[in-house]
């Protein structure tokens, strides 16, 4: 895995190991940032269940102007830590070891907000994209969007909890569901 454009361009980085860890591929990666990357410079990003935290790294490397990666386990934090220091972006990264309900709980109440929310939870685990999809729009910019990647065999809701779907793109098992803030 690597990143694929912007300052640290070309820069290899780790995967943690584990039975929930499924690296995002670079052909989907890219198709993401086909889509958000013209509006990332200047902006803010959450990256939930990060993982290595290719995607939030990789918005970070395209002008992000600070990432925060909440991640449980703490051999994929080390990993991202590492993967962070690596592209010399430490310094715009915030990670955020725990629960990822518990964190953007935590975020809401703390009236924290992001441009661009990534939502990546494990596959096998089918009750988390309802969970969290219910309580991420709280840390959602105005004009913000929400990415949650599901599996092609989940069929995720048009609305849930003030947020509409605007787009899905299909790669394999996998989807990528855009949602923003209802009108």
């Amino acid at each position: 895995m690597r990143v694929i454009a912007g300052i640290s361009k070309g820069r290899k980085l780790k995967v943690p190991k584990g039975p929930d860890i499924r690296p995002i591929t670079d052909n989907i990666k890219e198709a993401l940032f086909n889509t958000i990357g013209p509006y990332l410079e200047g902006k803010t990003f959450l990256d939930l269940f990060a993982g290595s935290g290719a995607v939030g790294i990789e918005a970070l490397s395209r002008l992000a102007e600070k990432a925060v990666f909440v991640e449980l386990d703490p051999q994929a934090v080390a990993v991202l830590q590492e993967n962070l220091e690596a592209c010399q972006l430490s310094s715009k990264a915030r990670i955020i070891r725990g629960d990822v309900f518990r964190v953007v709980d935590r975020l809401v109440r703390d009236k924290a907000s992001f441009d661009i929310v990534y939502v990546d939870p494990p596959f096998r685990k089918v009750t988390f994209f309802p969970k969290i999809m219910a309580s991420v729009g709280g840390v959602l910019n105005r004009e913000g969007i929400v990415i949650i990647r599901s599996p092609k065999s989940l069929e995720m809701p048009d609305e849930v909890t003030g947020l509409t779907r605007f787009k899905i793109s299909v790669y394999g098992d996998s989807v990528l569901n855009y949602y923003h803030q209802a009108d």
